[in-house]
């Protein structure tokens, strides 16, 4: 019998690769080209700031939303094939709208878009339960994707092309969202699909009460609205350093190759050494140290060797980050809880960097601007190492051999008998 658990689980761990695949392939258009591609429109430095702060406002309200219904429902499938589905059909309008229309269009592609990362990573966590540690090789098929799709790009796109010639790279995304949407329906589904019948905001106020949580969510903060004026800015910013279309592309593929390699191979033993606190901790000094090197003249090879930095500056900090908020969260609400804390990184968090970003970057400097976030990184990081304190493990109300137990009643799709 124990066997029959350990193939469910090693099928279910596949499905989740694979839709970890198809989320973040679909984020390499994304994070390479769309900024890039609204600059040739004619967009402003201050515009495009302002367009990502519009994707991180909605993002305060649309994952604690979708969240809810995740965890109200039990059934995390169809939120994220929904979402995936909409955010498809809502960004093909970015090749036909002006700058005012972008604005709106960007507010309802962040509705659907935004919280697929919170959703997905909710649902493998879960499934993961006291193998959360196992939660970065999961992961790490998507950033496998992710560079897969960059190469793709460096090979097809041209060295220095025209908005439009960024359109067929752009189209990957519309096409890989809708995959996404139908393999949802393939992983695991939660309990049947049955709604709970009691809110779960009341176990989410508590914890947003917490002094732990709230420096936690601080620290996080911070580090994020630094970083995401990086994540606005950083295609413009080699396209200005004389860096071509295609090798922007490669770019990527150095900076995730870097993540894969923390993901797979040291997020579990350096867990299990220093902690998450030590993890989460590292990460926001290599988004210290890569921001302000920034502020610098740098030569081709400087700027490929930072890159590599990308392991501290993504891969430690978001594995430390989501397996902090799945150890604090109440069981009842762990997607509710992933989407709220989602929220205030990527709107909050986001919109602030992007939207001030945008005007330091216009008026002093795209090398200002990433001294100035990896100072604010800094100060993060001392807040960090003296205030955080390691999460602890809650004991859950159902022990392990309980689990297990249960577990065997459940069948190949997930749905538990009662």
């Amino acid at each position: 019998m124990e066997s029959d658990v350990a193939e469910r689980n090693r099928r279910s761990e596949i499905k989740s690769a694979i839709a970890y695949a198809l989320l973040f392939s679909a984020a390499a258009p994304i994070v390479g080209y769309l900024n890039l591609y609204l600059q040739r429109r004619g967009l402003t430095d201050a515009q495009i700031g302002t367009t990502a702060a519009i994707m991180s406002l909605v993002s305060i309200v649309a994952p604690p939303f979708w969240g809810y219904l995740s965890d109200r429902w039990h059934d995390r499938r169809l939120p994220i094939a929904i979402a995936s589905f909409g955010a498809a059909v809502v960004f093909l309008a970015y090749f036909s709208v002006s700058f005012p229309a972008i604005l709106l269009v960007s507010a309802i592609f962040a509705l659907f878009n935004n919280p697929l990362i919170p959703l997905l990573d909710a649902l493998v966590l879960e499934q993961l339960g006291e193998t959360k540690e196992r939660y970065g090789r999961v992961r790490a098929w998507g950033s496998w994707a992710f560079i897969a799709m960059m190469v793709l790009f460096g090979m097809t796109l041209k060295k220095q092309g025209t908005a439009e010639s960024l359109i067929p790279a752009l189209l990957t995304f519309v096409f890989l969202r809708i995959a996404l949407g139908a393999v949802a329906f393939t992983l695991p589904r939660n309990a049947g699909g049955k709604p709970t019948g009691k809110s779960n905001w009341h176990s989410v106020k508590e914890l947003f009460s917490d002094r732990d949580w709230q420096i936690f969510l601080v620290i996080s903060l911070l580090s994020m609205i630094s970083i995401s004026a990086w994540y606005a800015f950083f295609p413009l910013y080699l396209n200005r350093a004389g860096v071509t279309d295609n090798w922007q592309g490669y770019f990527w593929v150095i900076a995730v190759l870097a993540e894969v390699a923390f993901m797979a191979w040291l997020t579990e033993p350096l867990m299990k050494r220093i902690g998450l606190k030590g993890v989460l901790l590292l990460g926001i000094a290599g988004r210290a140290v890569r921001l302000i090197a920034y502020a610098f003249p740098l030569s081709f090879p400087a700027l490929l060797i930072l890159q590599t930095f990308h392991s501290l500056t993504f891969a430690a900090v978001h594995t430390a980050s989501v397996t902090w908020v799945s150890i604090k969260a109440p069981p009842e609400a762990r997607a509710l809880t992933q989407t709220m804390y989602a929220s205030v990184l990527m709107g909050i968090g986001s919109a602030f960097g992007a939207q001030v970003g945008g005007f330091i970057a216009e008026h002093f400097g795209l090398r200002f601007l990433f001294g100035l976030a990896g100072a604010v990184n800094a100060l993060a990081l001392l807040l960090g190492w003296f205030w955080l304190k390691e999460p602890s493990v809650k004991v859950e109300s159902v022990s392990l051999s309980q689990s297990k137990a249960l577990a065997l009643t459940c069948d190949t799709k997930g749905g538990c008998k009662e």
